[in-house]
C-alpha cells in the first residue's frame, strides 16, 4: 500500500498550519481524500505530482 500523509504530516513536513493546508486544497489544488470530516490524507504520489505541478506554473 502506498504511503498515506495526513494533514497533521503536511503541516510538520512543510512548517505550516491547518489554515494554509486548507488554502491549498480550496486555492491550489490539493487533493486530498476526505475519509470523514476530521480525516483527510493525500498518498505521497499525489503530493509530489501536486509539487511537480507548481513548479511548473
Amino acid at each position: 500500500m502506498e504511503r498515506r500523509l495526513s494533514k497533521k504530516d503536511l503541516m510538520e513536513l512543510y512548517g505550516v498550519d491547518r489554515v494554509t493546508i486548507e488554502d491549498w486544497r480550496r486555492n491550489r489544488g490539493l487533493k486530498m481524500i476526505e475519509v470523514s470530516t476530521h480525516s483527510k490524507y493525500i498518498t505521497e504520489k499525489d503530493l509530489l505530482e501536486w509539487e511537480n505541478n507548481l513548479k511548473e506554473s
